[in-house]
């Protein structure tokens, strides 16, 4: 009997890992966020593109201008600090979905598509769902006048 009810414990342990493995893989699956990746270097102007940006304000440039999937944001944040997100929406990417500023508070992003809304001040983080995450960030810095913009 003692063998018997070791061999069903081992059982239910594998049942129970096999499950485990499955459910896991499964979830991670499911939960992969892809975007589609596109080269940028653009070579932004910061007084000539941006007009000397204020401190807490964006300017969104069309993919035309400087590339992205839905074009370019550029955030300024208190600290003199250029962020430069994608302006596509995380969410709704697919279906030309691309983010606005909010004329109420400039640094929320809104998509006019599934109402997610991001701020900028906290690195393109989603303020309101169904979006689970953030706006994509390209890496910028400064070199002269010419905020530099890559990925």
């Amino acid at each position: 009997m003692n063998s018997l009810s070791m061999l069903q414990k081992l059982k239910i342990k594998f049942l129970f890992l096999t499950l485990l493995i499955l459910f896991t893989s499964l979830h991670c699956k499911r939960d992969r966020f892809t975007f589609p990746y596109v080269t940028i270097y653009a070579n932004i102007g910061i007084v000539s593109d941006l007009g000397d940006l204020p401190a807490g304000n964006v300017k969104i440039f069309p993919r035309e201008r400087f590339g992205g999937v839905g074009g370019l944001i550029v955030y300024r944040d208190y600290d003199d600090n250029y962020m430069v997100f994608d302006a596509a929406c995380t969410f709704d990417y697919e279906n030309d979905c691309f983010v606005a500023s909010d004329p109420s508070f400039k640094e929320l992003m809104v998509c006019p598509c599934c109402s997610s809304s991001y701020l900028l001040s906290s690195g393109g983080e989603v303020f309101k769902s169904p979006a689970k995450y953030p706006l994509v960030q390209y890496q910028s810095f400064i070199d002269g006048n010419i905020l530099r913009v890559v990925n």
